[in-house]
């Protein structure tokens, strides 16, 4: 916990933030000090293309893997207050760690590359010192099949100032090497630009932070799971002021407060299930005023916001440029 902003009285939970249930060669922004942590969908479509551009060849290469969950896998057979999930439930979950202690989630989202909060990455960390957990449920357990992979590089978006108040939390973090798919270890696919999740749409966020402020995960640190529903921005702006919340940002939480996202939670995805029944990553874990604090929702890092950049750094050099020239 950091103390908010001058003159405000508030408290915030920030860097690192996990997940709650009841009461190197980097590129990176320097930061400035200030804390830090961050219906159905409607997707757009379009008519199909007659021909398959080269650059989207690596990407439709992994559709039969993104958004898909383990088998016997239903929504509706889900524990509603958050609780232990069971191993294969959400594969794309990692955990970020920095000399081989949990410090932020993330997700897979290529064979390459994890998604995460800038926060988690600050200027102040080693590149050596980070490592990628992939394929564990539970920390530590190191399963047959889990994969621990060296980080080579961190990229902060360029809006991050170190303030994850002020927007741009978001981070990509390049693995070592390339990692196989599998049961436990597959990609999520991202929330396009335009996906549209409205207040009350029902999405999930997990995690492996504190249980209650200040409790800790106990043995055997099983990754937690907890149902949040999507608050409008008008009304999140309302509850957060005068802190700004913006159009970059998306709101979700439980009326009761009891359920959310808490220390050690960061970087985290938060998901939702389209039409189809598969699984986008909707937004990114980043702040909250406490730590499940009743009738306040959580503060995410909104994935469509920032899908452009995002594929910038996945496709080959050039491709994006050449693709997407306007006019």
């Amino acid at each position: 916990m950091h103390p908010g902003p001058p003159g405000t009285g508030k408290r915030w939970e920030t860097k690192r933030e996990g997940l709650g249930v009841a009461p190197g060669q980097r590129d990176t922004m320097p930061e400035s000090g200030a804390t830090k942590a961050h219906g159905e969908p409607r997707v757009p479509g379009g008519p199909r293309p007659t021909s398959v551009p080269m650059w989207l060849l690596p990407v439709l290469l992994m559709l039969p893997f993104l958004g898909e969950r383990g088998s016997g896998f239903s929504p509706e057979a889900r524990i509603v207050g958050g609780a232990a999930v069971v191993p294969r439930q959400w594969p794309w979950q990692v955990s970020l760690r920095d000399r081989g202690q949990h410090v932020c989630g993330g997700s897979l989202i290529g064979h390459q590359w994890v998604l995460t909060a800038a926060h988690c990455v600050s200027s102040s960390t080693s590149l050596q010192d980070l490592r990628v957990q992939l394929g564990e449920a539970a920390l530590y357990s190191r399963p047959r099949g889990s994969i621990s992979v060296a980080v080579v590089r961190a990229i902060q978006h360029p809006f991050f100032t170190g303030d994850a108040l002020q927007g741009g939390d978001v981070a990509l973090v390049k693995l070592a090497r390339p990692v196989p798919f599998s049961s436990t270890i597959r990609p999520i696919a991202l929330a396009p630009p335009g996906a549209d999740f409205p207040a009350g749409s029902l999405c999930w966020v997990t995690g492996w932070g504190d249980i209650q402020q200040d409790v800790a995960l106990p043995e055997p640190r099983r990754l937690q799971e907890a149902d949040v529903r999507v608050v409008g921005l008008d009304s999140c702006h309302r509850l957060y002021y005068p802190e700004p919340i913006t159009k970059n940002m998306l709101c979700a939480g439980d009326v009761q407060g009891q359920k959310g996202f808490c220390e050690g939670d960061s970087g985290g995805p938060l998901v939702c299930q389209l039409r189809d029944r598969r699984w986008v990553q909707a937004a990114v874990v980043s702040f909250s005023r406490g730590c499940a604090e009743p009738g306040l929702p959580r503060v995410y890092a909104r994935v469509s916001s920032y899908w452009a950049w995002i594929q910038r750094h996945l496709l080959p050099p050039g491709h994006f440029r050449r693709n997407f020239r306007r006019g």
